[in-house]
């Protein structure tokens, strides 16, 4: 039944039943079964009824007039055919109460809420679209000189091979971070009990070439143990990891503690705060930082250590490299 009709029937039951137990006692004491006294009283308790019906409806209408107004304008929206970033409630006719002016500012705040993730989807489109197309026309490039492979020598092969791999390795980064931000969005963290310290040894293993072509070492400092998803965290390590071995002067340290991982370089540290950078695609606007190399990999990073009720935080000093730390907070089995 519709509110309206049940806030009637109450307001007029409420006008209708003191006066009915009122009459009841005349009623039954009127002569004979069919005197005028009774029939009198009949006819003046259908009145009632119907006046009460009426008074029940109208003050119900009254009551519920700008709930019906919200309900139109949410009906309107609905149905205006218009963009999300155009969608707006329309003003309404006269001040509502309280209560519901509370249900649309929280409408409003809704809009608005749905406006900023619109925005920030039309930026990661682009901002997608323009990283993954230059690690893209980089790697077309090198397989048209690899078809002249046989002129441009062995070693000038082996250098296109090389980028070739490297353009194709970023694209891939990616793809992956991709993944890891759209499956943080749409599922719980599965945590499991995990070795800190055996991750920072599979780290060092997995990059050591990588380190020795560039004239870096990785060290491990510290063990804890923790409890996650270790696909996530791992991750939220390599992005570290890969920001590290690009920025690093000699050497990336890897170290573990109770309910945190950490990756400290000698590099010129962050070119802005934590909070900037590791704002989705943000980076790349800054001078110094690569297009797709920091911005969604800090985000992710970030993300995925609030996923597991902790924080990345930066601890190094400004000018003497980075040193950023996921912290873990326990959870629950």
């Amino acid at each position: 039944m519709p509110l309206k009709r049940q806030l009637a029937w109450v307001i007029g039951l409420l006008a209708f039943v003191p006066n009915l137990v009122v009459v009841l006692p005349f009623l039954f004491s009127s002569e004979g079964p069919f005197g005028l006294g009774r029939v009198f009283l009949l006819l003046w308790l259908l009145a009632l009824a119907g006046l009460a019906a009426l008074a029940g409806y109208g003050l119900a209408s009254a009551l519920l007039r700008s709930v019906d107004e919200l309900t139109r304008s949410l009906r309107y929206l609905r149905g205006s055919g218009r963009t999300l970033a155009e969608l707006s409630l329309p003003t309404p006719k006269e001040p509502p109460p309280p209560e519901i002016a509370q249900l649309r500012e929280g409408f409003e705040e809704l809009l608005a809420y749905l406006r900023e993730l619109l925005e920030a989807r039309e930026a990661t489109y682009a901002a997608l679209t323009h990283d993954l197309k230059t690690p893209l026309l980089a790697a077309l490039r090198s397989l048209e000189y690899l078809e002249e492979a046989d002129r441009i020598g062995p070693v000038r092969r082996k250098e296109l091979l090389r980028t070739l791999r490297d353009e194709l390795y970023r694209s891939y980064l990616l793809v992956e971070n991709l993944l890891v931000a759209s499956r943080l969005e749409t599922r719980r963290v599965q945590p499991e009990a995990l070795n800190l310290r055996s991750i920072l040894e599979d780290f060092r293993l997995r990059y050591a070439p990588q380190a020795a072509q560039r004239g870096l070492r990785i060290e491990i400092e510290g063990a804890g143990q923790a409890r996650g998803e270790r696909l996530l965290l791992e991750r939220a390590l390599a992005n570290l990891v890969d920001n590290a071995l690009r920025h690093a002067r000699s050497r990336v340290v890897l170290r573990a503690g109770e309910g945190w991982l950490e990756v400290e370089d000698d590099g010129p540290g962050l070119p802005d705060s934590l909070e900037v950078l590791s704002q989705p695609f943000r980076s790349q606007r800054l001078r110094g930082v690569r297009a797709g190399s920091a911005g969604l990999g800090l985000y992710v990073a970030r993300r995925v250590a609030e996923a597991h009720g902790g924080r990345l935080e930066n601890l190094g000093t400004p000018g003497q490299g980075s040193r950023l730390r996921i912290w873990i907070e326990p959870m629950r089995p």
